[in-house]
């Protein structure tokens, strides 16, 4: 339990969220409502999304799923909630999702209401006003390996589930791939896997979504932070060479300044935040 709470402090740190004045830029936003529901339901356990309307464009919108970080122990949706306004505003139908954690529940579940969620979305495009083939998935950290399993795992079976487009904010997408030392000595891997020794290298490699990259992966774009203290670079650019030897569009940003996450209150960040929006469109449009 201190391990989980003092990364949890960590993430806080360095995470995706920001004040509404500072994600502005120039004064307060004002608050998008946002709309709970319980998109799944497991052995009386309800999974619940908040769901953030288009602020802009016509229907039918592109959609996309913003899933948040905390090692797969730990954040909720509401950690997301100044990216998911950021995309709403940028004309993107959007739903920050919550997964149910680690240890508890352990690899694939996150990764399984993931996919429920964007069934979700597909089931309901037409009340929704979304575009069902026009789905992206945008995840931070932990949720970076769950939006980037969503762009590649899926090519390879139903594509009820699949999204056309994934961004990844320092995310982790290689388990057999270390973490920086103050990342690793959290145990977040071996708690998603339930590992008790030694790694298991062939669980982590099918947990991995670099493993599934293929021609049919969706084009990924990724941000990485250059003082980031918990995941090290090695993590995307790995990523990144999977998909460029399947010849899939890959594009990575290195942010100087940059910690583990957005913190919108720094230009460097508000821009790199930018151009995943610009990328998002040019994918989904």
């Amino acid at each position: 339990m201190r391990q989980r709470t003092a990364l949890l402090a960590l993430l806080a740190l360095g995470g995706c969220s920001a004040s509404r004045e500072s994600a502005s830029g120039s004064g307060s936003v004002p608050i998008l409502a946002a709309e709970p529901v319980a998109f799944r339901s497991v052995d009386g356990e309800k999974v619940w999304l908040d769901l953030y309307r288009p602020t802009t464009g016509s229907r039918p919108h592109p959609a996309v799923v913003v899933i948040h970080g905390g090692g797969w122990i730990g954040g909720s949706r509401a950690d997301m909630t100044e990216i998911a306004e950021g995309l709403s505003k940028a004309g993107f139908f959007t739903v920050s999702i919550d997964y149910r954690l680690a240890p508890v529940h352990r690899h694939p579940t996150q990764f399984e209401d993931a996919q429920a969620a964007v069934r979700y979305l597909r089931t309901h495009a037409s009340e929704l006003g979304i575009k069902p083939n026009k789905i992206g998935a945008l995840g931070f950290s932990a949720g970076g390996h769950l939006s980037m399993l969503l762009g590649t795992r899926e090519g390879q079976g139903s594509p009820s589930s699949r999204v056309q487009a994934v961004g990844s904010i320092s995310g982790i997408h290689d388990l057999n791939e270390p973490l920086t030392s103050s990342g690793e000595r959290y145990g977040i891997v071996q708690a998603l896997l339930g590992e008790k020794g030694k790694p298991d290298k062939v669980r982590r490699k099918e947990g991995s979504p670099v493993t599934y990259v293929d021609a049919a992966t969706a084009p990924t774009m990724f941000i990485q932070g250059k003082i980031d203290p918990l995941v090290p670079p090695e993590q995307s650019l790995v990523a990144v060479k999977a998909l460029k030897d399947a010849k899939v569009k890959a594009q990575y940003l290195e942010v100087e300044g940059m910690g583990h996450g957005l913190q919108l209150s720094r230009k460097p960040d508000q821009e790199a935040f930018g151009k995943m929006v610009k990328f998002l469109h040019s994918e989904l449009k």
